[in-house]
């Protein structure tokens, strides 16, 4: 088997620059660990100006013209694609679309599953009433109350979010021209966790803490963990919930959760691989 591991950053992706050493990162335990697994030839793809060197590659392709146009072209050589890109503009929808539509196997999410996960909105349309979490509506310049977060309808990493203290936070607020959605802010330990579905079984391969700076705007640090979690039980419950209104999650995919003190409430649901992924060796354990 010819596996393709896509990772949109390092590929030169526009825009990719602000998830690069992220990117980079995850990258790189992706291909040791499919290197490990021994279960086919390895190849990935890099801007060559970039000047990185990855082991654990048997291939490694220099992008030097249009990258989504050099990406389908080697869909085509391979039988398998994972692919690690951001949601925001509908980057990773489209690459998804381009590897369902050549009839090549996905090891990730489908599109369906892209399309709901990558939209703020979309996701809380899909799990309202189904998993504790906080009401997510358009951003019309107005706030449901305060205090309270705005941020990117397809956002990553905490890219443009805003934290709204109050009233007069909220007469000073101007968000930038895109599309935003305003969610009531949750008091509680901002989390994440890593899960891996294969077809039969959803498993939650951990919880890690995110080093969150909350000012204004929030700043997204990283992770830390993994972490002994006390409501695991109850995420386990939210996650097997998200799965089951989500179907189309498969492959590794991760939860943002706040830990609340009613208990864990879901933020976001990523569709690919998230920066905590490292943390989870057993990945490749469960991952057929």
């Amino acid at each position: 088997m010819k596996i393709l591991a896509f990772e949109y950053a390092c590929a030169g992706g526009e825009g990719g620059e602000l998830f690069f050493n992220d990117g980079l990162h995850m990258l790189t335990h992706l291909l040791r660990g499919l290197f490990k697994r021994r279960i086919g030839k390895i190849s990935t793809m890099v801007f060559p100006e970039f000047g990185v060197d990855l082991l654990f590659a048997d291939d490694v392709i220099k992008v030097h013209g249009d990258l989504f146009k050099t990406f389908t072209e080697e869909v085509e050589r391979h039988d398998a694609v994972w692919i690690v890109a951001p949601e925001t503009g509908g980057i990773l929808l489209r690459y998804t679309l381009a590897v369902e539509k050549a009839g090549k196997r996905l090891l990730g999410s489908s599109s369906s599953a892209v399309e709901i996960c990558g939209n703020k909105l979309l996701t809380h349309m899909a799990l309202k009433g189904v998993v504790p979490m906080p009401r997510t509506v358009p951003f019309d310049g107005t706030f449901p109350q305060y205090p309270c977060v705005v941020k990117p309808i397809d956002g990553a990493a905490c890219d443009n979010t805003f934290f709204v203290a109050d009233e007069a936070d909220g007469r000073r607020f101007f968000a930038p021209d895109r599309k935003y959605v305003a969610q009531p802010f949750i008091e509680g330990t901002a989390m994440s966790a890593g899960v891996v579905s294969n077809g039969e079984r959803t498993v939650l391969l951990g919880v890690s803490r995110q080093l969150v700076e909350m000012g204004r705007t929030v700043v997204f640090n990283g992770v830390e963990g993994p972490v002994d979690y006390s409501g695991v039980s109850r995420l386990e419950a939210i996650v097997r919930s998200v799965k089951e209104h989500v179907p189309g999650l498969e492959g590794y995919w991760g939860v943002d959760f706040i830990d609340a003190e009613e208990g864990p409430v879901l933020i976001e649901v990523n569709p690919r691989l998230t920066s905590s992924f490292p943390l989870y060796p057993e990945l490749f354990k469960v991952f057929p």
